[in-house]
């Protein structure tokens, strides 16, 4: 079977559900902490007990998940590397001529350590990144809304301060329990930040698994799918013809698959030159499998723009919903929270309309539009 970025998508959920609803619990420790600052006239000593009643509450809950994050990481590599590693041989069995004792030794080759261990090392200090942003964001969040309810000379009575709290905070939670920032500048919320980086780093593992096997086998070209929705990164390489190693775009003559003779093969450029110029991208539906010269029929006419615009609305209009319901769960006093409630709610209406008239197929995905969970 072809390999995709998919092939490890449960895997990496394991690793993401460590942090399963830790952006409410961040969120609800902050609330609680400014709901009791803002009761009471302003005082250092106060403030500055909340702010160590904050960090441990932080450390505890991430020593919770570092306790688990090694072993976990660790697990999901070494799965997803041999999965990848099996699609090769399910591909090469049921496509290619090889013998069962050709595909026997094939399996029995040794997987590549040294690289297993640099993805689990690369996504273990990916993840232990994020503890430290973390720790930093209850404390500044904190300390902003309080200075911005001080400094704002509205602190004549209670509900005025109440308010003057409540549209800081407000401010500070659109923006998500974030700080993680990628290398195109993009934010990212935490829940989000943790399961790309578990599916970039289990899916390199399935990948990097699959190519490994197929190397064995002596094979060197494979294709990348057709997937509906492409985004614009990807199109350039539906359909086309990849090398594992080798030179760049190039026309050569290779054996055919299955008969004794050679066949032209135009080979758009090597894996790792599509990869760089944003193939297999975090959450890239995209395949790559075995291509066997003069065998093997390439997909054509796949570009789909109107798809991909119509499914980056409806993500959009995701992070709408989660950004609501984030807000409702750590507003300051009821008022607000009915108004995120009904901004939930207004989200979702959107959602429903936009799958009903989009011009492509649709679908909802309700675990998407919840906050601090796996999607």
């Amino acid at each position: 079977m072809p390999v995709d970025r998919t092939l490890g998508a449960d895997i990496a959920g394991t690793i993401a559900e460590l942090y399963h609803g830790l952006e409410v619990q961040l969120a609800d420790q902050i609330s609680r902490q400014l709901r009791a600052g803002i009761a009471e006239p302003p005082d250092a000593e106060a403030q500055l007990a909340a702010l160590g009643i904050l960090s441990r509450g932080a450390r505890s809950l991430l020593n919770k998940i570092q306790a688990d994050l090694t072993g976990t990481v660790e697990q999901a590599i070494v799965l997803a590397y041999h999965r990848g590693g099996e699609a090769a041989i399910a591909e090469l069995a049921k496509r290619s001529e090889m013998s069962d004792r050709m595909l026997a030794d094939v399996r029995n080759q040794l997987p590549q350590l040294g690289a297993i261990q640099s993805m689990v090392y690369a996504l273990t200090s990916k993840l232990l990144g994020t503890h430290v942003r973390i720790l930093r964001w209850e404390q500044d969040a904190y300390r902003e809304v309080m200075a911005k309810t001080i400094l704002t000379g509205t602190l004549t009575g209670r509900e005025t301060r109440l308010r003057t709290a409540q549209r800081a905070w407000e401010e500070l939670l659109s923006r998500g329990i974030t700080g993680f920032v990628d290398k195109r500048n993009r934010r990212w919320e935490l829940a989000s930040y943790v399961e790309m980086a578990a599916r970039t780093g289990t899916a390199q593992a399935a990948v990097q698994g699959n190519l490994d096997r197929l190397a064995s086998a002596g094979i060197n070209l494979v294709v990348v799918s057709d997937a509906p929705q492409e985004c614009a990164r990807c199109r350039p390489w539906e359909g086309k013809v990849l090398a594992r190693t080798g030179p760049g775009e190039r026309r050569v003559q290779v054996q055919h698959g299955t008969q004794d003779r050679t066949v032209a093969v135009h080979v758009a450029g090597s894996v790792l030159e599509a990869v760089e110029a944003g193939l297999m991208h975090p959450n890239c539906r995209h395949s790559l499998s075995a291509y066997l010269p003069g065998v093997t029929r390439l997909p054509t006419d796949t570009a789909d723009p109107d798809g991909d615009e119509a499914r980056q609305k409806l993500r959009a209009l995701e992070r709408k919903v989660r950004r609501a319901k984030l807000q409702a769960a750590g507003a300051l006093d009821p008022q607000a929270k009915k108004r995120f409630e009904a901004d939930v709610r207004a989200a979702q209406a959107e959602i429903r309309e936009h799958i009903r008239t989009a011009p492509t197929t649709l679908f909802r995905q309700p675990h998407r539009e919840r906050i601090g969970t796996a999607r």
